[in-house]
């Protein structure tokens, strides 16, 4: 089985709410399942993506319980970069609003490429704005914090950017390649005028088995009354169901650790399962040793193309 076949899968399932509801509780692990091939008359085998922390860093694979409905099976592998080829999207807020604070969000771009520069690491810039830009993607880290350098606000009245088309871009971009697909936003966080709808965005995203994070960067408190999240909140539902880390107005040593040791948590684990219908199940990952992991409540078994085996 190809490593592009296994990060491959396409998500098919009831529509999302047009509004985005703040999640509760952020997820450590994001669950994804992808059909890869047939094993046995009766079986599948499956990838999903996920994200592990410090604790369960050296996890093998003989310790991973996989449980789909009823149904519980032992993962057969367990993957990380370099072995999966990474692919980096920094999606960058240049609208009239983050004058101000570009720099910053500039800075921290650039300091996460320096920190995950490696091999088979691939960046791609993008900058969000009142006309937003895609670069090309580049294994180069020289290229890629040029990219970021050349970055410039947009100037006129203030007014919130396109931010979903911009990200949509990146997904699109990400999904032609192998690997695994890694979106990281910075910037205010609000949405204005995008022709992509969340729920779009949402679909496209766990699609293309998208991890994405959010560090909003604003010269303003992001909060109104009774400390209500004002700026973003659509990006922290987003972070939580796509295996990410949502970040408010950090420090730029701060977000960087964290947002590098939560990319490098990612990982690939195959499994073998009983073959199952297209649709909706739930799902829960845990260790034998009995240490629950948070996942994704629920995966969706795409229906099979016509040239699947």
């Amino acid at each position: 089985m190809s490593k592009s076949s296994r990060l491959l899968a396409v998500i098919t399932g009831q529509p999302w709410p047009a509004r985005c509801v703040a999640a509760v509780a952020v997820t450590t692990m994001f669950v994804v399942l992808a059909a890869s091939r047939t094993t046995k008359a009766d079986s599948q085998q499956y990838s999903l993506v996920a994200r592990v922390d410090a604790k369960n860093a050296g996890l093998t694979s003989s310790e991973i319980v996989v449980k789909i409905g009823n149904i519980s099976t032992a993962a057969t592998a367990i993957e990380a970069s370099p072995d999966i080829p990474r692919d980096i999207a920094i999606v960058v807020d240049a609208g009239p609003d983050q004058a101000k604070v570009l720099p910053k969000e500039k800075d921290l771009a650039i300091a996460l490429i320096n920190e995950l520069a490696g091999v088979g690491t691939s960046f791609t810039i993008v900058s969000a704005g009142t006309s937003s830009k895609t670069r090309a993607a580049t294994l180069d880290q020289s290229i890629a914090i040029e990219h970021i350098r050349e970055i410039a606000s947009d100037s006129g009245e203030k007014t919130n950017v396109a931010i979903y088309d911009a990200i949509g871009s990146a997904v699109r971009q990400l999904s032609l390649s192998p690997g695994f697909h890694i979106i990281i936003f910075i910037g205010e966080g609000n949405d204005g005028g995008s022709r992509l709808r969340y729920a779009e965005l949402r679909s496209l995203i766990e699609s293309n088995q998208v991890a994405f994070f959010a560090t909003l960067v604003a010269d303003h408190s992001l909060h109104g009354t009774k400390s209500i999240l004002r700026y973003g909140w659509c990006l922290r539902e987003l972070t939580s169901d796509a295996t990410g880390i949502f970040l408010e107005n950090p420090k730029t040593p701060e977000a960087t650790q964290r947002l590098s040791e939560s990319v490098r948590g990612l990982r690939l684990i195959t499994f073998d399962a009983p073959s199952q219908l297209p649709g909706r199940y739930k799902i829960s990952v845990s260790v034998r040793r009995g240490r629950r992991l948070n996942a994704q409540k629920a995966i969706v078994i795409p229906v099979p193309s016509a040239n699947t085996p």
